[in-house]
């Protein structure tokens, strides 16, 4: 049994690899969309080890029904554009503010619960949206000297509705037994995510393979750090901890991704992008928050 203080020791390693993958995307200076593909495909043969010791553990009918292993494809190929998008956040804004921005799915979650299914919003949202758009637009840069690079902001915020929608589906879609298969699912998340990513690079003549031993050395340290850790640290974690709790450890992710990329890449954001970083930060604690006393 995880204890709450393990809990919160894994929630927070688990947000400093979240935040050491993106310094490691902005530091292969590659083509996105090919990091996208690498970074789920590599995962992939690193995961199998976990899903055999699951397998071992569950019934398999009820851990992975029909909807539970289409959701997982389906959630794949929304991961796969949300990674590709994200990548291409991070060459353009760096990896700190392309953290932050992936955030506002937790605002895109409750938008599209009303879409699928009219389940009206919290209505805390008609100022929380409001407030975190404005985040968005001060840790752009366009209130202070940095220039605005308008694409990569959309390309953040297009990478946070993806991840939203992943999650909208792997919530839905979730098996109705105490003894699910995390880690199998998350290996057809990976598989569906990095054929979409790569597909997509391949369609729109993007797609580049590494030619040197670092270039694979840095995409494998990518899928083990971002994909293996993340998620065996979030998975055991929040076993131990509430929801709240589990939420608001995560966004110290974006602040980990700040502090790397000032120390390892000089990417010092400035005062009003700082100031833009914890107010999506804040906005997306309070809908947590909101939320939790909503349900």
């Amino acid at each position: 049994m995880i204890t709450p203080a393990h809990g919160v020791v894994l929630m927070l390693l688990g947000s400093l690899a979240m935040a050491s993958s993106a310094s490691i995307i902005f530091n292969l200076d590659a083509e996105p969309m090919t990091v996208a593909a690498f970074r789920c495909l590599l995962a992939v043969p690193m995961l199998l080890p976990f899903v055999i010791w699951e397998m071992r553990r569950v019934d398999i009918r009820q851990a992975l029904p029909r909807a539970t292993v289409l959701g997982a494809v389906v959630g794949g190929v929304a991961i796969g554009v949300d990674y590709s998008f994200y990548n291409t956040s991070i060459s353009l804004i760096g990896p700190g503010l392309a953290t932050v921005l992936i955030n506002l799915q937790i605002v895109f979650l409750p938008l599209i619960a009303w879409l699928i299914e009219g389940t009206r919003p919290m209505k805390q949202l008609a100022v929380i949206v409001p407030f975190m758009v404005t985040g968005v637009a001060l840790a752009a840069g366009a209130f202070g000297d940095a220039e605005l690079n308008l694409f990569g902001v959309v390309a953040g915020l297009i990478a946070g509705a993806g991840y939203a929608t992943y999650l909208a589906i792997i919530r839905r879609t979730a098996p109705a037994t105490l003894r699910p298969a995390p880690f199998t699912v998350l290996t057809i998340v990976c598989l569906s995510s990095g054929l979409t990513a790569g597909g997509g690079a391949l369609g729109s003549g993007r797609f580049e393979m590494p030619t040197q031993v670092p270039e694979w050395l840095w995409l494998l340290a990518l899928a083990f750090v971002g994909q293996v850790v993340v998620y065996l640290c979030f998975n055991i974690a929040m076993t131990g901890l509430n929801e709240v709790i589990a939420s608001t450890l995560m966004l110290t992710g974006p602040i980990f991704a700040i502090v790397l990329g000032f120390l390892f890449f000089r990417d010092a954001p400035t005062a009003w992008q700082l100031l833009g970083c914890a107010t999506i930060i804040a906005g997306a604690w309070w809908t947590a928050v909101a939320q939790r006393r909503t349900r």
